[in-house]
């Protein structure tokens, strides 16, 4: 079996920009609620991968350049993840990927506000950032400028440490330019006023026009099916991505050096 240091390496020249390892009895994994042995029987450790998004793009103000860059990065977070599995395969280990963003579980309890894994909690026990007050993984290297996927595998690596210390200080940036207010005081998230916000074309978007369309009339029905909302919600359908909002990104003066 590979090493822990020549897996990295690997992964890192497969495509991911940040790569780090936790094990599956990280106490800070039970606090959240995890449980990766539900996913992979006998799972001994999570591999987080990260994957930088052009800052460029995210800040640009152009919504379709940052939705184009998530796209491509999301492909490039499902090449590598296909890639680590086949590798650990090739080792004689059992793996398997998290989704980085969907499907997840649409179900009563959840209602596709929560994954099977947590990948920003994977990625702080793994070393790769820390939360910050946005609730985004916080990177030294990129800031909160980088999606995440996560692999179980029952390979045993070695764990890598969290960060001594949080790149996010708290300099309340992301807070200020929340369109949302969804950030409070006490750094808790309102978790649904951000996704209301952030996903107008995604199913808050969608909910909302179905409900208008019941019952209307036909010149209601023409102006909702016609408005360039509705055909944006077509858009986000074909191409997978609906986020509409990154200014607690965009703010976030980490990794701008």
């Amino acid at each position: 079996m590979l090493s822990t240091v020549e897996l990295k390496e690997q992964v890192q020249a497969i495509g991911a920009d940040l790569v780090g390892v936790a094990g599956d009895d990280s106490p800070l994994l039970q606090e959240h609620g995890e449980q990766p042995e539900k996913l992979l029987p006998r799972a001994k450790s999570l591999i987080s991968i990260g994957v930088a998004l052009n800052r460029e793009a995210v800040c640009s103000g152009n919504l379709m350049l940052n939705r184009y860059d998530t796209m491509c990065v999301y492909e490039r977070i499902n090449h590598v993840c296909l890639e680590t599995i086949r590798l650990l395969g090739k080792e004689g280990a059992k793996a398997v990927s998290v989704p980085p963003y969907l499907p997840v579980d649409m179900g009563s309890e959840w209602k596709g506000m929560k994954g099977e894994i947590n990948h920003k909690t994977v990625a702080a026990i793994a070393s790769l950032g820390g939360i910050g007050l946005n609730r985004l993984l916080v990177t030294s290297e990129y800031g909160p400028f980088v999606r995440l996927g996560t692999i179980l595998t029952d390979a045993s690596l070695s764990a890598d440490q969290p960060l001594d210390e949080n790149p996010c200080d708290e300099c309340q940036a992301c807070k200020d330019a929340c369109p949302a207010e969804a950030i409070q005081e006490d750094g808790t998230l309102e978790y649904r006023a951000c996704a209301s916000y952030m996903m107008p074309s995604g199913l808050p978007g969608v909910i909302t026009a179905t409900r208008k369309l019941i019952g209307a009339d036909e010149k209601a029905v023409k102006s909702i099916v016609y408005s360039p909302d509705f055909w944006d919600m077509w858009q986000a359908a074909t191409s997978g991505l609906f986020y509409s909002c990154s200014e607690c990104m965009a703010s976030c003066p980490v990794g701008s050096d």
